[in-house]
């Protein structure tokens, strides 16, 4: 999951998606284009699909769609947050502070992972995750971040209340969701230079991205 280029270390963070087993919407429809002797696809999926970031208005008619927000709203310097918690807790201030320890900075990204993997949205008796909520979101918009990504350690489905909350917390400031990413252990570095661009359609709440770190870049790696 990791490549070199020249200098730099790119970890790919996005869900690897196929059609035949995908649980959301997702279908592929390849034909032959006889006019100019090449093949194209019809594709059909939905929004939340796989790794995806969601802007604003997936969540209020009047927030910013994705072409509503600069594309650099796509991009930036990612601090990896290593939460200390007990499994099942409410992911707290005190918590958040820790795991940052003064590095992130407004305009930020801030990538939330827990010890506790357990495949989103899967309804597992066994999930552990800590749960994000209002104090998380509040916490994170005092930050002024630009984003906030989590996959596999952290829970944000598992209460119409405390999801609401999040989302309510920060979609408001023009702060994104980056869901379901993977492969975190992966990093060597906890600050990195973050790109996931979405398609640039007008009216799209959210969008599958093609999330990427890339370790070692001036700037974006302390």
């Amino acid at each position: 999951m990791s490549e070199q280029l020249g200098n730099y270390r790119v970890v790919d963070l996005s869900k690897h998606l196929d059609p035949s087993t995908s649980k959301r919407l997702c279908k592929i429809r390849r034909f032959y284009q006889d006019t100019t002797k090449d093949y194209h696809s019809d594709l059909e999926v939905e929004s939340h699909l796989g790794t995806h970031v969601e802007t604003p208005y997936h969540y209020n008619d009047a927030w910013k769609d994705v072409l509503g927000l600069p594309v650099t709203a796509f991009m930036g310097r990612g601090v990896l947050l290593k939460l200390a918690c007990g499994p099942r807790e409410r992911i707290t201030s005190e918590m958040l502070e820790a795991a940052d320890n003064g590095r992130l900075r407004e305009g930020d990204i801030a990538v939330l992972d827990s010890p506790f993997q357990c495949e989103p949205f899967s309804n597992d008796p066994g999930d552990q995750r800590p749960l994000l909520c209002k104090e998380s979101g509040d916490w994170l918009a005092g930050k002024k971040v630009k984003c906030i990504a989590f996959g596999d350690g952290v829970s944000i489905e598992h209460s119409i209340e405390d999801s609401c909350d999040m989302h309510e917390a920060v979609l408001p400031h023009d702060i994104t969701f980056l869901e379901v990413i993977k492969n975190l252990d992966q990093l060597k570095s906890e600050i990195f230079l973050l790109i996931f661009q979405p398609m640039p359609i007008k009216g799209l709440d959210s969008c599958c991205v093609r999330a990427i770190a890339i370790e070692g870049i001036p700037g974006f790696c302390s």
